[in-house]
C-alpha cells in the first residue's frame, strides 16, 4: 500500500516537473525576446522596491525583544539613554590625561553638526565647580536629615560627631581647609556643614552614582590605576539618523586630531557607522573576490566565454529579485543579511554548472545542439529543479522563526535560490543557441575529469573498506559534535578590530566593577511602594554578597533609607541625642574656633531638633538629590516612564559562583513582578529562541526535503543512499567546529540549513545520474555529475566560505562553518557515495541471481 502510494506521488511529481521544464525549454528556445522583456520589467519593479526599503545595522533588532531578559535590557537602555551615549576613552599619564581631557571635552562641547550642537551634554567630572552652591545646599539638607541618608549602622557615629569635643576637632579641620588653596572651593560646603557630618553621607552617594570602577578620590572619571579617563557625551540626535551619525563621527575624528594622548571611542553612533562600513566592506570584498574565483573556475573548466559572462547576470537577477520581493514583506532589512549575496554566488552558479556541464558533455559526445540542450534542461534540469527546491525550502521554512536574523536570512536565501534557478533556465538556453549560431565551428573537447575516474575505480575496488572507514569517521566526528558549545555573547559577533569593539574592551579592562553584572528591576506606579519592595530585594542581594556569590551591588536603597530604616536610625540616635545640647554646644564651638555663628544658624537649628525628627517620604530625598550635582545617583537607579517607576539594582558577580537560577527563584518569592537581565540570561533566552526556531525550521525543512526526495526517487534505497552525504556533512561540520574551538552562534547556526539543502543536492545529482548496469556508462555519468558537484562545492566555498576571512566575527563564523560542512559533504558525495552505490548494485545482483536460480 505504502509502496503504491509513494509510486503514485513519484509519478505525478515527476510528470509535473518534466512538463514544466519542457514548457520552459520551448518558451526560451522559441520566444527569447518575450523572456528578456518580462525579465527586465521584473528587475525594474524590484529596483523600485529596493529603493523604498530601509537597511539598518542595529544587531538587537535581529532577535526577539518583546519579552524576557532581552526586553528588560533594551528597556533599561531606553530609559537611561545609555543606548545613545558616546564614550571616549583617553589613555596616558594621569596629569597628561586630566589636561587633555579638559581640552577634548571643550572641543566636544563646541562641536556642531549642521549648525547645531552635536552633543546635548558632555560629562567627565563627578563634580562640576559651577554647581558648588547647589552641592552645598544639598549637603546642608542631608546633614540635617540624617534619617534619609545615613546608614542605620552609623547612627552611633553620627551622634558622636555632635559631641562638643568632636565638633571642636571638626572645626579645626575646617579652618585648616579654608586656609589652604583647596579650601577656597570648600567655602560653601563648610558653611552648610561645618562639623563634617557629610563624611557619613557623601561616600554612600558617590559610590552609588558610579556605574564604573573609578578613583573615588578624583573629581574626574578616572580609573583607579590613573591610566584611563573616560568622557561620556549624549548625542543630540538618535542613532537611527545615519546621516547625522556619519557627520558626528567625522566631527569626532577632527576633534581628536592632534591629541597628546590616545583617544578611542565607542557607543551606538560610532558602532552603527563603523559596523555599517565593516559589513558593507566585508560583504563587497567577499562578493567581488568570490565572483572572480567562481568565474575563473567556470572558464578554466569549460573554456567558453559567453556562458562565463552570463553567470554574473544570473546572480545579479537572483539577488535583485530576492531583495525586491523581500522588500514587499519586510519593512527593513538588516545589513548583516546582505551576507546572503555571497551564498547566492555559490548556489546560483551551481545550476549553470550542472546544466552547462551536461550540454557540453552531450555535444562532445556528438549530439546536435537541440537534443543536447533538451537533455540538459529537461533531464539534468529535473535533478537541478529538485535540488534547488531542497535548498530553497529549508531556508524558507526558517521564515516561521521569531528570531529575525534567521527568518530574514532564510527568506532572502530561499528567494535568491529560486530566482537564480529560474534565471538560469530562462537565460542559459537562449544564450547557448545564440552561441551555436554565432560560432558554428566551435569544437566541444572532452572536459577535465579532476581525478574522478580514479576515484570511481578506487571506490569500486575497495568499497568494502571505504564504507566502514566513512561510517567510523562520521561516528568519531559525531562524538566530537556533542562537545560543541553555544556562543551566546552578542559582543563576540562584532568586528573584532573595529574601534568601537576595542574601546569597549578597554572599558571592561580598566573600569569594570566586575566581569559580569545582573540588572534587577522593581516596578510600580507608587514610588513609596516600589521603594518598600526594593528594600526586600536589597536584603536578598546583601545575603548573596555575604555568601560570596556577589562581589557587590548598587541600589538606591543604599543611599536613601525607606521608612523602616529611617525609624531604625532615629531610634538608635534618640538615646545619645537626648543627653546632648546640640545647639548650645555647636554655637560655643563655632565661637571658640573663631567663626561667626550667624551664617551657620540654619544648620545649627536643623541639628537641634534631630531628637524630634520623624521619617521623611523617600520622594522628598529623591527630589533633593535630583536638584543637586549628585543627580546621577537617581538617574542610574530610578527610571520613570509609561506612568510607572522602575527601581534598578545592579548586581556585580564574577562568574559561575553566582547561581542565577537560585537567585531568580528567591527573587520571584520576594517580589513576583520583579524582572532581571544579564548577559548570561540574554544569551540563554536567545539560545532558546534559536534552538526552538531551528527545531521547527529543521523539522519542517527536513520534511519538505524528504518529500521532494521521495517524489524524485523510485526506491527507498536510492533515497537513503543520497542522504548519507548530508548526514555526514552536518556531523562533520559540528565535529570539526568543536575540535577547532568554534561554537555555534546565532548566525552560523543557519549553515545547518545550508548543508541540509545543499548536501541533499550533491547526493541527489550523483544518485540521479549514476544508474544502469553498463560499467562504462555508469563511470562516465559519475565523472560528469561528480565534476558538476565538485565545481558546485568549490564555487560555494569560494562564495559563502570566503566570509571566513572577514573581520566581522558573525560573518567569519558563517564562512568557516560553511567550509567545514560543504567540504565534508562534497567528499562524502564523491568518495563514500560511489562505494554505497556499488555495494547496493552488487547486493541487487546477488538477490536477482538467487531469484533466477
Amino acid at each position: 500500500m505504502l509502496k503504491d502510494f509513494l509510486a503514485t506521488i513519484t509519478d505525478a511529481t515527476n510528470r509535473g516537473i518534466r512538463a514544466h521544464l519542457e514548457w520552459l525549454f520551448r518558451t526560451t528556445s522559441r520566444r527569447p525576446l518575450l523572456v528578456i522583456v518580462l525579465s527586465v520589467s521584473l528587475l525594474a519593479l524590484s529596483g523600485i522596491s529596493i529603493a523604498t526599503t530601509r537597511f539598518e545595522s542595529d544587531i538587537f533588532k535581529l532577535f526577539p525583544s518583546d519579552k524576557g531578559p532581552l526586553k528588560l535590557f533594551l528597556d533599561s537602555l531606553k530609559w537611561s539613554g545609555g543606548a545613545q551615549d558616546a564614550y571616549f576613552i583617553l589613555e596616558g599619564g594621569k596629569e597628561q590625561l586630566i589636561a587633555e581631557g579638559e581640552r577634548f571635552a571643550g572641543r566636544l562641547t563646541s562641536l556642531q553638526v549642521d549648525g547645531q550642537p552635536a552633543f546635548r551634554k558632555v560629562t567627565y567630572r563627578t563634580f562640576d565647580p559651577a554647581e558648588a552652591q547647589a552641592f552645598a545646599d544639598f549637603v546642608g539638607y542631608a546633614v540635617t536629615h540624617p534619617q534619609l541618608f545615613v546608614s542605620p549602622d552609623d547612627a552611633g557615629r553620627f551622634a558622636e560627631l555632635l559631641t562638643p569635643g568632636v565638633m571642636t576637632r571638626s572645626l579645626d579641620k575646617a579652618r585648616a581647609e579654608l586656609a589652604s588653596q583647596a579650601g577656597m572651593g570648600l567655602r560653601e560646603i563648610i558653611a552648610a556643614d561645618p562639623f563634617s557630618l557629610r563624611d557619613l553621607v557623601l561616600p554612600r552617594l558617590k559610590k552609588a552614582s558610579q556605574a564604573l570602577d573609578l578613583d573615588t578620590t578624583s573629581p574626574y572619571f578616572l580609573s583607579r590605576d590613573g591610566r584611563v579617563l573616560i568622557i561620556i557625551a549624549e548625542p543630540a540626535r538618535p542613532v537611527q539618523d545615519m546621516v547625522f551619525a556619519r557627520k558626528l563621527v567625522a566631527g569626532i575624528n577632527e576633534a581628536r586630531r592632534g591629541a597628546t594622548v590616545t583617544i578611542t571611542c565607542t557607543g551606538a553612533h560610532l558602532a552603527a557607522v563603523l559596523d555599517e562600513a565593516a559589513v558593507k566592506g566585508n560583504v563587497i570584498s567577499c562578493v567581488l573576490s568570490s565572483l572572480v574565483v567562481v568565474l575563473l573556475l567556470f572558464y578554466l573548466t569549460y573554456r567558453r566565454f559567453l556562458p562565463t559572462l552570463l553567470i554574473p547576470f544570473i546572480l545579479f537577477c537572483g539577488v535583485v529579485l530576492a531583495l525586491g520581493t523581500a522588500g514587499l514583506f519586510l519593512s527593513s532589512i538588516s545589513l548583516i543579511s546582505f551576507a546572503f549575496t555571497a551564498l547566492i554566488i555559490g548556489l546560483g552558479t551551481d545550476y549553470s554548472i550542472h546544466i552547462y556541464d551536461r550540454f557540453h558533455s552531450e555535444r562532445s559526445a556528438g549530439r546536435d545542439t537541440d537534443e543536447a540542450l533538451r537533455l540538459a534542461v529537461v533531464d539534468t534540469g529535473h535533478g537541478v529543479f529538485t535540488a534547488a527546491a531542497t535548498t530553497a525550502l529549508p531556508f524558507l521554512a526558517l521564515t516561521i522563526s521569531d528570531v529575525r536574523a534567521l527568518s530574514e536570512l532564510g527568506l532572502l536565501v530561499g528567494l535568491g535560490v529560486i530566482f537564480s534557478l529560474y534565471a538560469t533556465f530562462l537565460f542559459l538556453p537562449p544564450l547557448l543557441l545564440f552561441s551555436e549560431r554565432r560560432f558554428p565551428a566551435a569544437a566541444y573537447k572532452p572536459l577535465p575529469r579532476f581525478g574522478l575516474g580514479w576515484a570511481w575505480e578506487m571506490c569500486l575496488r575497495r568499497y568494502r573498506a571505504v564504507i566502514p572507514v566513512s561510517v567510523a569517521l562520521v561516528a568519531l566526528l559525531l562524538v566530537a559534535a556533542f562537545f560543541i558549545r553555544f556562543e551566546g555573547d552578542l559582543k563576540n559577533l562584532q568586528p573584532r578590530h573595529s574601534e568601537a569593539f576595542q574601546a569597549q574592551e578597554k572599558i571592561e579592562q580598566h573600569l569594570s566593577l566586575s566581569p559580569k553584572q545582573m540588572l534587577v528591576a522593581v516596578e510600580g506606579e507608587e514610588l513609596e511602594d516600589v521603594m518598600s519592595r526594593g528594600g526586600r530585594v536589597e536584603k536578598l542581594a546583601e545575603r548573596y554578597v555575604q555568601g560570596g556569590q556577589l562581589v557587590s551591588f548598587s541600589s538606591l536603597g543604599q543611599v536613601v533609607n525607606d521608612r523602616e530604616n529611617q525609624q531604625e536610625l532615629l531610634a538608635a540616635m534618640a538615646g545619645p541625642l537626648a543627653s546632648l545640647r546640640v545647639a548650645e554646644s555647636a554655637t560655643a564651638a563655632l565661637s571658640k574656633a573663631g567663626f561667626d555663628p550667624a551664617p551657620f544658624e540654619g544648620t545649627v537649628a536643623g541639628l537641634a531638633v534631630l531628637n524630634k525628627a520623624r521619617p521623611v517620604p523617600p520622594a522628598e530625598a529623591i527630589e533633593r538629590i535630583e536638584r543637586s550635582p549628585l543627580r546621577g545617583v537617581v538617574a542610574r537607579h530610578l527610571m520613570r516612564g509609561d506612568g510607572s517607576h522602575h527601581l534598578l539594582f545592579y548586581l556585580n558577580y564574577r562568574g559561575n559562583e553566582f547561581s542565577q537560577q537560585s537567585f531568580l527563584k528567591e527573587l520571584a518569592i520576594v517580589d513576583p513582578t520583579a524582572r532581571a537581565t544579564s548577559t548570561d540570561l540574554v544569551s540563554g533566552q536567545l539560545a532558546g529562541s534559536v534552538k526552538k526556531s531551528f527545531f521547527w525550521g529543521f523539522l519542517l525543512g527536513g520534511a519538505m526535503v524528504l518529500f521532494l526526495l521521495l517524489s524524485h526517487f523510485d526506491s527507498l534505497a536510492a533515497l537513503f543512499t543520497s542522504l548519507f552525504p548530508v548526514a555526514g556533512g552536518v556531523v562533520a561540520m559540528l565535529g570539526l567546529m568543536a575540535l577547532t574551538g568554534m561554537g555555534i552562534n546565532f548566525m552560523n547556526a543557519m549553515v545547518l540549513v545550508t548543508i541540509l539543502g545543499m548536501g541533499s543536492d550533491y547526493g541527489l545529482h550523483v544518485v540521479h545520474r549514476v544508474t544502469g548496469d553498463d560499467e562504462v556508462e555508469r563511470r562516465g555519468r559519475f565523472i560528469q555529475s561528480g565534476r558538476a558537484v565538485l565545481l558546485s562545492a568549490l564555487t560555494t566555498i569560494a562564495g559563502f566560505g570566503s566570509l571566513a576571512f572577514t573581520d566581522y566575527a558573525a560573518l567569519s563564523s558563517i564562512g568557516w562553518a560553511t567550509n567545514f560542512g560543504i567540504g565534508a559533504t562534497m567528499l562524502f558525495s564523491l568518495i563514500a557515495l560511489p562505494s554505497f552505490l556499488e555495494a547496493g548494485r552488487r547486493r541487487m545482483l546477488r538477490k536477482n541471481s538467487e531469484v533466477s536460480s
